[in-house]
């Protein structure tokens, strides 16, 4: 069974060193993120199984988050934690996509009794969707109108990045960070181009035209409405 993989973005020390650490004695394993935008770049780069976030961040706000993560996952389970108890509020986030609001102060252990509960529950899988495409991050898996696309685990990977920043350009070095975390990319732009490039390839091969586009100098995006079937 896969361990759950968990996402706790909040700039609250304490809470977030306390949670941490009682979720990682469960077995869970937990990444942290202070501000909005190291959350979503952990988000985007390591697909958690849950995501815990406060509303009131440094940078913006817990609404971001909810906003950009229900834009390629209606999979992932998100608790909010907010400082304010006005029921239009919480209403408002989880028309956003939240799955709960958690008023703070919270107790720890009553967190971590709904994070379980959460987890325990059958979820859908992460599941990324283009048109008739639809990428399944966590089984390294692509189907175009049911049928599954022979592509490697990397140009997989690479799809699923792009797919989750659709409509905005991302750098030869973003995708190579992405997929070798302990890697500043630099050294390996050309070797993305080989992969997009195959990548193509077979999304051509059943008439997925212009998806990945190239900006020259800058690197690649996917633009926001997906191309029919030729």
């Amino acid at each position: 069974m896969t361990t759950p993989h968990l996402l706790i973005i909040d700039q609250d020390l304490l809470l977030v060193a306390q949670l941490q650490a009682t979720l990682e004695d469960i077995g869970y394993r937990v990444r942290v993120a202070t501000s909005l935008m190291q959350g979503l770049t952990l988000a985007r780069r390591h697909f958690p199984t849950l995501v815990v976030v406060a509303l009131e961040l440094p940078d913006g706000s817990g609404r971001d988050v909810v906003t950009r993560l229900r834009a390629s996952s209606t999979a992932v389970p998100i608790i909010v934690l907010t400082n304010r108890e006005e029921v239009e509020d919480q209403w408002s986030l989880v028309h956003l996509g939240a799955t709960e609001c958690v008023s703070k102060p919270v107790l720890v252990r009553a967190l971590v009794a709904r994070i379980q509960g959460y987890l325990r529950q059958p979820q859908g899988h992460d599941t990324l969707s283009y048109g008739e495409l639809r990428v399944f991050p966590d089984q390294q898996l692509v189907t175009f109108e049911g049928n599954a696309l022979n592509l490697t685990d990397t140009e997989c990977r690479i799809l699923a990045f792009l797919l989750r920043e659709r409509g905005r350009i991302v750098s030869r070095a973003e995708i190579a960070h992405a997929l070798w975390v302990d890697h500043d990319g630099s050294e390996r732009s050309n070797v993305i181009d080989v992969h997009v490039t195959h990548l193509r390839a077979k999304l051509r091969a059943v008439q997925l035209y212009g998806m990945i586009r190239t900006v020259r100098s800058v690197g690649y995006v996917i633009r926001q409405e997906a191309p029919h079937a030729q």
